[in-house]
Protein backbone atom coordinates (compact mmCIF):
# COMPACT_ATOMS: atom_id res chain seq x y z
CA UNK A 1 0.00 0.00 0.00
CA UNK A 2 2.86 2.15 0.76
CA UNK A 3 4.32 1.80 -2.80
CA UNK A 4 0.89 2.69 -4.01
CA UNK A 5 0.67 6.14 -2.05
CA UNK A 6 4.68 6.86 -3.34
CA UNK A 7 3.47 6.71 -6.92
CA UNK A 8 0.38 8.75 -7.07
CA UNK A 9 2.49 11.50 -4.57
CA UNK A 10 5.20 10.90 -7.05
CA UNK A 11 2.70 11.75 -9.77
CA UNK A 12 1.35 14.43 -8.31
CA UNK A 13 4.48 15.66 -8.27
CA UNK A 14 5.66 15.71 -11.67
CA UNK A 15 2.09 17.24 -12.48
CA UNK A 16 2.46 19.96 -10.27
CA UNK A 17 6.08 21.08 -11.82
CA UNK A 18 4.61 20.13 -15.21
CA UNK A 19 1.79 22.66 -14.68
CA UNK A 20 4.17 25.38 -13.36
CA UNK A 21 6.16 25.19 -16.08
CA UNK A 22 3.62 25.79 -18.39
CA UNK A 23 1.71 28.53 -16.75
CA UNK A 24 4.95 30.09 -16.68
CA UNK A 25 5.24 29.52 -20.50
CA UNK A 26 8.79 27.59 -19.86
CA UNK A 27 9.77 25.10 -22.57
CA UNK A 28 9.18 21.44 -21.09
CA UNK A 29 12.45 19.34 -20.65
CA UNK A 30 14.12 16.98 -18.86
CA UNK A 31 16.11 20.18 -17.09
CA UNK A 32 13.54 22.30 -16.47
CA UNK A 33 11.41 19.10 -15.03
CA UNK A 34 14.30 17.89 -12.73
CA UNK A 35 14.96 21.52 -11.75
CA UNK A 36 11.18 22.51 -10.86
CA UNK A 37 11.47 19.67 -9.28
CA UNK A 38 14.72 20.16 -6.96
CA UNK A 39 13.13 23.46 -6.22
CA UNK A 40 9.49 22.31 -5.42
CA UNK A 41 11.14 19.88 -2.62
CA UNK A 42 13.97 22.44 -1.11
CA UNK A 43 11.48 24.77 1.19
CA UNK A 44 9.65 21.63 1.63
CA UNK A 45 8.58 20.64 5.30
CA UNK A 46 6.07 17.54 4.56
CA UNK A 47 8.14 14.12 4.53
CA UNK A 48 6.06 12.74 1.93
CA UNK A 49 6.05 15.56 -0.06
CA UNK A 50 9.72 15.65 -0.17
CA UNK A 51 9.93 11.50 -0.80
CA UNK A 52 7.84 11.95 -3.79
CA UNK A 53 9.96 15.24 -5.07
CA UNK A 54 12.73 12.56 -4.53
CA UNK A 55 11.03 9.49 -6.42
CA UNK A 56 10.00 12.35 -9.48
CA UNK A 57 13.63 13.08 -10.08
CA UNK A 58 14.33 9.49 -10.35
CA UNK A 59 11.66 8.92 -12.27
CA UNK A 60 12.62 11.97 -14.55
CA UNK A 61 16.37 10.80 -14.29
CA UNK A 62 15.63 7.11 -15.48
CA UNK A 63 13.51 8.27 -18.43
CA UNK A 64 16.34 10.00 -19.79
CA UNK A 65 18.55 7.25 -19.77
CA UNK A 66 16.14 4.95 -21.46
CA UNK A 67 15.60 8.04 -24.33
CA UNK A 68 19.32 8.57 -24.35
CA UNK A 69 19.73 4.42 -24.90
CA UNK A 70 17.38 4.66 -27.59
CA UNK A 71 18.81 7.85 -29.24
CA UNK A 72 22.29 5.92 -29.18
CA UNK A 73 20.95 2.73 -30.65
CA UNK A 74 19.30 4.52 -33.45
CA UNK A 75 22.49 6.54 -34.09
CA UNK A 76 24.48 3.20 -33.77
CA UNK A 77 22.26 1.50 -36.38
CA UNK A 78 21.95 4.71 -39.02
CA UNK A 79 25.53 4.56 -38.98
CA UNK A 80 26.30 0.75 -39.75
CA UNK A 81 23.16 1.76 -42.83
CA UNK A 82 25.13 4.40 -44.07
CA UNK A 83 28.66 2.18 -44.19
CA UNK A 84 26.90 -0.76 -45.34
CA UNK A 85 25.40 1.55 -48.61
CA UNK A 86 28.72 3.43 -49.12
Amino acid sequence: MKNNFDDKMADIMLGEAVTALLDENVAISWVALTDRLRSAIENETDEDRIRAGLRAIEEVRREMDIRAGEKAVTAGAAKLTEQKLH
